[in-house]
């Protein structure tokens, strides 16, 4: 997996870095070796940005979100993330059993 972290208006801690890299070990596990992930943080004023862009092989997730806490708003987009990274697991999961039982008919025939 390999992480870049950017920060607009803000300084990208030890930190942060070690808690993003924790994060995303727990919830993107499948992804180690082949995600290309892309964080960028920026603060205006009280507000803290988070867009998290995951890039791999075929597709390209994105999440983002906006709080008053950087660790928040960090957490609540990797929630995103990882919601679209299940929702296309589960769909390619089930073309390839649809494909399946298709080929199983056409075998029987």
């Amino acid at each position: 997996m390999k992480l870049t972290v950017t920060g607009r208006n803000i300084d990208i801690t030890d930190g942060i870095r070690e808690h993003l890299q924790t994060k995303m070990d727990k919830t993107i596990k499948e992804l180690v070796d082949k995600a290309d992930i892309h964080v960028a943080l920026h603060v205006e004023k009280h507000r803290h940005f988070a867009e998290i862009t995951v890039k791999t092989k075929g597709f390209t997730v994105h999440g983002t979100d906006e709080t008053e806490d950087l660790y928040v708003s960090m957490d609540n987009a990797l929630v995103k993330v990882e919601k679209q990274l299940r929702k296309h697991r589960e769909k390619s999961q089930d073309l390839r059993n649809k494909k399946g039982s298709q080929s199983k008919d056409q075998n029987q025939d």
